[in-house]
C-alpha cells in the first residue's frame, strides 16, 4: 500500500519533531510496534467508526498504551490522528516515515525477485552493485518468483534492473524485428 499524499504530510510533521528531539530511530520502533495492533481487524473499526466520539478514540489509545514504554512523541502524534479521525491511515504515515527516514539517511529500499533463491554471497555482490549505480546504502528484500525463468529483477526506488531471460528474450526479439525492417 502506498502512503497517501495526507499520510505523507503527517509523517513528513512527525519526523520533523523526532528531529528536533534527536529521537527519529525511537520513534520509528515504537511506530512498528504499533502496526500489529492496527492491523487487527476490530480496530481499525474501532479507528475508522465514525460514529464514536475522537474523544473516546482519544481515551482508548490512552488507556491501551500506558505501560508500553511509547515516547511522548509517538503517544502526542497517535492523539493527533484520534482528534482529527484519521487513524486509519496509521499504516501509511508508519511507511511513509520509513520512507522521511531512509531519505534522511541516504537508503534507498527495494526488491529482488529471482528464480531461485540467492545465496549471501550473491547478495552481497548485486547489493554491492546496485548501491555504486545508486551512490545509496540499498537495503533489498528477496523474493523467489518462478514466474521470473532465469536471472533477476531487482526494483529499487523508481529503477528496475532487469537481468531476466525474458527481457533478453525481449530485447533479442525487438534487434531481429528491427534488422528484417
Amino acid at each position: 500500500m502506498r502512503p497517501t499524499t495526507l499520510a505523507k504530510r503527517y509523517a513528513k510533521a512527525l519526523f520533523e519533531l523526532a528531529v528536533d528531539h534527536r529521537v527519529q530511530d525511537q520513534v520509528l520502533s515504537d511506530l512498528r510496534a504499533l502496526v500489529p495492533i492496527f492491523q487487527q481487524a476490530d480496530v481499525m473499526e474501532f479507528a475508522n467508526s465514525p460514529l464514536i466520539a475522537a474523544e473516546k478514540k482519544m481515551a482508548a489509545i490512552k488507556a491501551a498504551t500506558d505501560q508500553k514504554g511509547l515516547s511522548k512523541e509517538v503517544f502526542q502524534f497517535l492523539q493527533l490522528l484520534a482528534g482529527k479521525n484519521r487513524l486509519g491511515i496509521f499504516e501509511q504515515v508508519v511507511e511513509a516515515y520509513q520512507a522521511e527516514l531512509d531519505a534522511a539517511h541516504n537508503v534507498s529500499r527495494g526488491v529482488v525477485r529471482s528464480a531461485t533463491a540467492l545465496g549471501p554471497a550473491e547478495r552481497q555482490q548485486l547489493e554491492q552493485s546496485i548501491e555504486r549505480v545508486l551512490a545509496t546504502k540499498v537495503i533489498l528484500n528477496y523474493k523467489v518468483d518462478p514466474s521470473v525463468i532465469g536471472g533477476l529483477v531487482a526494483q529499487v526506488g523508481s529503477y528496475t534492473f532487469d537481468d531476466s531471460v525474458a527481457s533478453h528474450l525481449k530485447r533479442l526479439s525487438e534487434e531481429l524485428n528491427r534488422r528484417t525492417v
